[in-house]
């Protein structure tokens, strides 16, 4: 199956992709997540990923050299236990749901003063440097279809 990240912000322009998000309710195969999403930035050209799970997110960005595979690179992983503060129900469906809807608000709010008030110092700065350049260009909406969770 082929990898579709979780979260994507387009810029002004839809087609234009300026930041991709992977979620992921445990920290199970993070590595292979990793592996993924760097390589759909590098094939649709996104300039900043985010892989997140209920205990860590960690920010990637393109630095456009010629070697696909060293161009993108991690510049930073940040603990979000207390931030986000995400309980599983117990129901794994609808446990990864909840929890993309839960970062997509929580990237959205990243626009706003008291959104970024919230965050540590070096992950405010991380989020001003990275994250909301994307935001603030463009609109933040899923990377694939959502179905409704029936009991």
């Amino acid at each position: 199956m082929a990898f579709e990240p979780d979260i994507i912000v387009t810029g002004p322009e839809p087609s234009e992709i300026a930041l991709v998000a992977e979620v992921k309710i445990t920290s199970r195969s993070i590595d292979d997540s990793e592996r993924q999403l760097k390589n759909y930035m590098a094939a649709v050209r996104s300039p900043v990923g985010l892989l997140v799970t209920p205990e860590h997110l960690r920010i990637y960005r393109d630095q456009y050299l010629p070697s696909p595979g060293d161009s993108i690179v991690r510049v930073g992983e940040f603990n979000l236990t207390d931030l986000l503060r995400f309980e599983k129900s117990g129901n794994a469906t609808a446990d990864a749901l909840g929890f993309e809807r839960q970062v997509q608000s929580w990237l959205e709010t990243l626009s706003t003063e008291s959104g970024l008030a919230e965050l540590t110092p070096e992950l405010r700065r991380a989020a001003q440097m990275y994250i909301v350049p994307a935001l603030t260009q463009g609109s933040v909406r899923s990377g694939h279809p959502r179905l409704p969770i029936t009991a």
